[in-house]
This record gives structure tokens, C-alpha cells and sequence, in this order.
């Protein structure tokens, strides 16, 4: 999902997402700043924090994204937002913002943050990484350590949402700690965020399986007839495992991090549910006029 925009009230914290969004479809930096008629070291500068975000920049990023006329306003109205050192100013920017906005309200980040952090697998490997006994805090080292499946783009992006949410606190030298804290928002972004999570850890597992050494991994998967109302105990059974085997695999020095998915669902339909299945796609047979003759219901 491309970001919006009007989601945002950090500039930065919006190109970074978008800059990843565009490379995740293919597109380089490069060619980014090629359409922003930026430099392509400008450009990772501002990425990186490096350099701050002015208003003059506003209008090339816009066109480099292909911002319409009033989202190139908000970002503009965002990068003032940002660079203002007066309250008078920063409260004259929010009005701003608020006009430019679709609904006439600036919508807060958090609820954004919260999604990402649990939708993403990412955010959790970070919070994993920071205690490993090599950790290195660099967002390009952390990449690095991941096998390049993310780029140091993507990591500082997570690491800035992980500090917005006080779920890591920095220290000394740049190396940061997981708090305590905990995830804590609507059950519909949590429903939502853990599809998304889940989805993404069982491709990742697929990844795994064709690149890593069997010494590497454990992979187990079977079939089994169960009576339903037995699935509560399975899944009191599952959790108690979990619990168990994070208390097992505790040490005061640790090397790698793992990723344990454990799926149960359901291979076979009720009656029931097939016959509802079945009533819908006749229902929507009668109701969709077909292109070609022999087509089949998508």
C-alpha cells in the first residue's frame, strides 16, 4: 500500500516510507532522484537525516513522487511544520495542515506506527538483534545482518518508529535497548497488522527453505484428523510450547535470531460451509454477466 500523505505529520518520516515503497516496486533511488531533479547524494542525505528537509525542496520531492498540486502543499506545510522553532509558528503550520487536509483534522502518527510495527517483521527482529553479543546499531550493519532482505533505508524508518512508540531506548554511543513497553492499540489495526505479519513470516519461511542448510533450520509439517472440540486444548497445548521454548533458548550470550511460526488451521470445510461457499458463487453467476461463455466465476 503506497503511503498518504495525510497520514503524516513528519515529512521525513513520509519520504522515508515512500523512498521504501518505491524500491520494494523496483524503482532505485537513483532514478528517484532523477525525477526529484535532485542529487542522488542529496537525496540519501535527506533519507538518512543528514540533511534536514526545507521548503524549497518541497516541490521537486512532490514531482519526483507524483504528488498532486494539495499533497504537495501538505508535504510543504509538513517540512515547515518540522523547521519551525517558534510555538506561534508551529501552531500557525498545524492550522495549516488541518485546512489542507481532506477531513479538516490532522490525523496523529501513532496509529500509523502501531500498524507498521505489527504488520512488519522487521520491527521484531530489530528489538531481537539489539541483543545479540556482535550488535552493531548502524542501520546498514543491521541490514547487513539480516542477509539483505531489507535495506538501510527500511531499517532506520523501523528504528525511528520502534523510538516514536518507546519500545527501544537509545543509549550511549548510538546502541539502543528494548524497553518494556507494549504494542497497545485498536483491536481492528492489531487484526489487521497480524495478517499482514503472518503473511509475511510464512514467505520469509519459504525463502528459508530453499537457502538455508538443513543444520540451519527445522521445518515439520503433518496432517491430523481432530475432533473440534478438542481445538481449544490445541491451542492451550501450542501456547504452553511457546512459552517454554523461549524459556529454553534463553542465554546471556546469544549469536543468531530465529524465527519460529507455528501455524494450526483447518484443511477440510464443513458442510456447512461449503454449502454457504456454493450459494454465494451461484448467487453471483446469476448476478455478473459474463464476458465469454465458458468463463468461470473469479
Amino acid at each position: 500500500m503506497t503511503p498518504d500523505i495525510y497520514q503524516y505529520q513528519s515529512a521525513h518520516r513520509f519520504l522515508l516510507d515512500r523512498v521504501n515503497r518505491e524500491q520494494k516496486s523496483g524503482d532505485s533511488i537513483r532514478n528517484l532522484a532523477k525525477r526529484m531533479g535532485l542529487s542522488h547524494t542529496l537525496l540519501v542525505m535527506f533519507l538518512q537525516g543528514k540533511r534536514p528537509l526545507r521548503v524549497k525542496h518541497a516541490g521537486a520531492i512532490a514531482q519526483g513522487l507524483g504528488l498532486d498540486a494539495q499533497a504537495r502543499l501538505y508535504l510543504q506545510a509538513l517540512i515547515q511544520f518540522e523547521g519551525a522553532r517558534d510555538p506561534q509558528e508551529k501552531q500557525l503550520c498545524q492550522l495549516w495542515l488541518s485546512e489542507l487536509h481532506p477531513d479538516g483534522a490532522i490525523l496523529h502518527t501513532r496509529v500509523v506506527d502501531e500498524f507498521e510495527v505489527i504488520s512488519n517483521w522487521i520491527h521484531m527482529a530489530i528489538l531481537s538483534i539489539a541483543s545479540l553479543r556482535d550488535f552493531d546499531p548502524a542501520p546498514e550493519a543491521i541490514a547487513a545482518r539480516l542477509g539483505a532482505k531489507v535495506t538501510a533505508h527500511e531499517v532506520r524508518a523501523a528504528i525511528s518508529r520502534l523510538k516514536s512508540l518507546g519500545l527501544i531506548r537509545v543509549e550511549a554511543g548510538g546502541r539502543f535497548v528494548p524497553t518494556q513497553a507494549q504494542v497497545t492499540t485498536q483491536n481492528d489495526v492489531i487484526s489487521q497488522g497480524a495478517r499482514a505479519y503472518h503473511k509475511q513470516v510464512m514467505d520469509l519461511a519459504k525463502d528459508a527453505l530453499d537457502r538455508q542448510p538443513l543444520e540451519a533450520r527445522e521445518f515439520q509439517s503433518f496432517a491430523i484428523d481432530v475432533a473440534r472440540d478438542r481445538i481449544p486444548l490445541a491451542k492451550e497445548l501450542i501456547r504452553k510450547f511457546r512459552t517454554q521454548f523461549v524459556k529454553a533458548m534463553k542465554a546471556d550470550v546469544t549469536e543468531e535470531v530465529y524465527q519460529m511460526n507455528i501455524q494450526l488451521f483447518q484443511l477440510t470445510e464443513s458442510p456447512a460451509a461449503r454449502k454457504s461457499a456454493e450459494d454465494e458463487g451461484v448467487d453471483a453467476i446469476k448476478t455478473k454477466k459474463m464476458e465469454t461463455p465458458n468463463a468461470y466465476p473469479s
